[in-house]
């Protein structure tokens, strides 16, 4: 007979088996230090791998998330994947062959990444090019339904179908 493996830490970081996590929890703050130790470890390219890792994941949840507290642009990931990188924007802009206010538009939310720098950035930072559009994307709607919602409102399929038939 095989002898049941012991499970640590069975609820999760905080014990409540619910998907919270408790940031002052004494686990929590258990792990946070060891992944402290553990990056302090590692090579600066390493770390830059990882936080590179960290903001694709982060990007992907934001597309997935249905109603975001707060909506972030194209430009702000790719202002995060510059600070990770440890870039200043005049050289991106450079690298990158646009202008550096053009850069500084779509890092302020004020210009959207086209298609052609979204590939760029798909090659530089490895996040597929859709991801980038995406996001774009995803803001639009957003703002259409929280600012313009109610004018849309008659469109439905039982509308249309008393109309034509």
């Amino acid at each position: 007979m095989k002898k049941k493996a012991k499970i640590i830490n069975e609820g999760g970081v905080n014990g409540t088996d619910k998907g919270v996590i408790n940031i002052n929890s004494k686990d929590y703050k258990g792990l946070q230090k060891a992944v402290q130790e553990h990056s302090k470890k590692q090579d600066k390219k390493e770390r830059i791998r990882y936080k590179l890792i960290s903001l694709r994941l982060q990007m992907d949840s934001y597309i997935q998330e249905s109603s975001p507290n707060e909506v972030k642009s194209s430009g702000y990931f790719l202002k995060q994947f510059l600070k990770a990188i440890e870039i200043k924007n005049k050289e991106f802009a450079n690298f990158i062959d646009i202008e550096e206010s053009n850069l500084s538009a779509i890092l302020n939310g004020k210009r959207k990444v086209n298609t052609e720098l979204a590939f760029v950035l798909e090659l530089l930072f490895n996040v597929n090019a859709n991801t980038w559009l995406l996001i774009q994307n995803k803001n639009d709607l957003l703002k259409i339904q929280n600012k313009e919602g109610k004018k849309f409102s008659r469109y439905n399929l039982d509308s249309l179908l008393k109309k034509v038939g």
